[in-house]
């Protein structure tokens, strides 16, 4: 009994052709949620924020199993296996190859792309064809949460992509300027007016049909759009596409989606340079940081004539790679030239890649091993600025330590982005740092709830809030700490409440004992100070406090302290005070109790 989902247009599910009575509300939506990550556990937490878009009532928990069950029953089918599955303190709905529209677009799309870029428009234009067919003319319900709309977003930026690349084939198979081109590429340019490269067809497609003082207008249009909205003027390629048009050139050339491998990607040797696509798939749950996801999206997609760096940083454990990962994950239809992640090293103590080993990594990844390595770190870079310009590359460098690592990469014009995380802050041009803090107590339990299951938190819920205050609200130290509750039943809620209340243990149970390590390797003189802080009793500190601790002069004491705030081991409580987390003093106080000079202590506290 054949099923499929209709999303690209009003929601509708069918079975053998003829369409089920689908429930109102959120119902719907939750369906549309599942759909979106058909195969993957979506956490309770997660379509409690996409159904209610405000505060979720009391009951929200038992009207999701409500839904759940209404969804379970409509998709029931004699002899099949059920569709929806409550696991993981989630629910996932299994979709099969063919059923999901959004699924089978981007499929066709792709390989359209990938036929495209092959040098076969005779091959790519039918998958694209095909691909764009499956939309229908009205738009998905705009009543969705935060994530679902940025899924739908997304669809849409690949429809546009795929709609330009049609045309691009269109183009390239001798298309005369039809009036069905012309059509698809108004009707186009009606919904993204600031999309320079469906102008560029549309121009060349007039210009085909003989009608260059048509493609003179568009041209003006064009620069009335990108003007009025962004304040910018066309880009280069627009802009000599027009010159062209006024010397009346036969056939202007095109300016269009780029393939995968284009003439001016080949290195010497007539070799292709590579297409990176290194973003790897976040295993984790991931919960909450919507703000932050929408600030980091805006700012990543506002490279366009000029590169931008937008940079994240905070403690050992709170979540910056993870953060990164998914807002590059995000964006990245925005950047088909390629999307490179490399760990920087900073993570953890005596990893850390050098400035030239940074920009050498980039360039391997568009050429591969060439054996035309440049010598030194400046060729190294400028290669690089050569490669990147005039492109739409995202760079994701995790894990950084030192500015000059990222220092020197972008090219001075191009759509390129460069997302920095680290645990200080980094030169970010006019992109204010984002500054990443522990999750709030409620996200925190939604993460535990993720990782350990709705029904070991709801079975002991004191047990479940005093885990997330023991572990601070640090998405490593809850996800490090509940690994103890995947070991059997025989580890309760309460169990693992108390192993982290013991101070003996808490340390190696959270895992951030390796990541406050290379904190304090780059403390320098403010060592010996942050060794001593594990005797200061809790509550916020003084550079008087300090000073008393370590017989230092009280203006020595504050530079210290400065020191150990860049590091992420303290942070500013208010003017002249200043705060340590329990999890820090604790590590503080191992390495004191160890008696090693600063080399060494990090060596004798992993040890214990």
């Amino acid at each position: 009994m054949a099923l499929t989902f209709r999303i690209l247009g009003p929601v509708r599910v069918c079975r053998d052709g003829g369409p089920l009575r689908l429930p109102r509300g959120r119902p719907t939506a939750m369906l549309v949620t599942l759909l979106l990550h058909a195969g993957v556990t979506v956490p309770v937490e997660r379509l409690r924020e996409e159904l209610w878009s405000g505060p979720a009532p009391a009951s929200a928990v038992a009207n999701l199993r409500s839904h759940a069950s209404q969804l379970r029953h409509l998709l029931a089918a004699p002899d099949e296996p059920p569709r929806l599955h409550a696991q993981h303190g989630g629910y996932r709905l299994r979709v099969g190859p063919g059923e999901l529209d959004a699924a089978e677009f981007e499929r066709l799309a792709a390989e359209g792309h990938a036929a495209r870029a092959a040098g076969e428009p005779d091959v790519a234009a039918p998958l694209l064809e095909r691909a764009l067919a499956l939309w229908s003319t009205a738009d998905p319900p705009s009543a969705y949460g935060p994530a679902t709309a940025a899924a739908f977003d997304r669809l849409r930026e690949r429809r546009s992509g795929a709609r330009e690349a049609y045309a691009a084939c269109r183009l390239d198979l001798d298309d005369r300027g039809s009036p069905e081109l012309l059509a698809l590429l108004r009707a186009h340019l009606t919904e993204n007016p600031l999309r320079e490269p469906a102008w560029a067809l549309l121009m060349t497609a007039q210009c085909r049909a003989g009608d260059q003082a048509a493609a003179l207008q568009t041209y003006r249009a064009a620069c009335r759009a990108l003007a009025g909205e962004l304040g910018i003027a066309p880009g280069p390629e627009l802009t000599a596409l027009y010159r062209a048009v006024r010397r009346r050139e036969h056939r202007p050339p095109s300016f269009a989606p780029r393939p995968a491998v284009r003439d001016d990607q080949r290195v010497a040797g007539g070799r292709p340079a590579l297409v990176p696509h290194e973003l790897p798939c976040a295993a984790a749950p991931f919960v909450g940081r919507h703000p932050e996801l929408t600030r980091l999206r805006t700012a990543l997609t506002a490279a366009r004539e000029h590169p931008v760096t937008v940079t994240v940083h905070g403690a050992a454990g709170v979540g910056k790679s993870a953060l990164g990962l998914r807002a590059a994950v995000a964006v990245l239809e925005s950047f088909p030239d390629g999307q490179l992640h490399l760990d920087l090293g900073g993570s953890v103590a005596g990893t850390t890649l050098a400035p030239v080993q940074v920009a050498a990594r980039v360039l391997r990844s568009f050429h591969g091993a060439d054996g035309s390595e440049p010598t030194g770190l400046a060729e190294t870079r400028a290669r690089v600025r050569s490669l990147l310009f005039g492109r739409r590359v995202l760079l994701v460098l995790d894990n950084a330590t030192d500015p000059a690592q990222v220092d020197g990469l972008l090219p001075a014009r191009g759509g390129c982005a460069l997302l920095v995380t680290g645990r200080s802050p980094m030169p970010a041009g006019d992109v204010r740092p984002l500054r990443l803090d522990p999750l709030p107590a409620g996200d925190a339990l939604a993460l535990l709830r993720a990782v350990a299951g709705d029904h070991r938190v709801d079975e002991e819920p004191e047990a479940a809030r005093a885990v997330v205050a023991l572990c601070e609200g640090l998405p490593l130290a809850l996800r490090t700490a509940t690994r103890r509750l995947a070991e059997g039943p025989h580890w309760s809620m309460a169990r693992l409440a108390r192993l982290l209340r013991d101070e003996r243990h808490r340390l190696a149970e959270t895992g951030l004992r390796p990541r406050l390590t290379a904190s304090y390797r780059r403390l320098g003189s403010a060592a010996p100070v942050f060794r001593r802080l594990g005797a200061a009793r809790a509550g916020p500190l003084t550079a008087e406090t300090v000073a008393a601790l370590t017989g230092l002069p009280p203006e020595d004491a504050v530079r210290a302290l400065d020191r150990l705030v860049a590091a992420q081991l303290a942070e500013p409580a208010g003017p002249g005070r200043y705060r340590v987390g329990e999890l820090v003093r604790l590590y503080a106080t191992e390495l004191a109790a160890a008696g090693h000079p600063p080399d060494q202590a990090d060596e004798g506290a992993s040890s214990r």
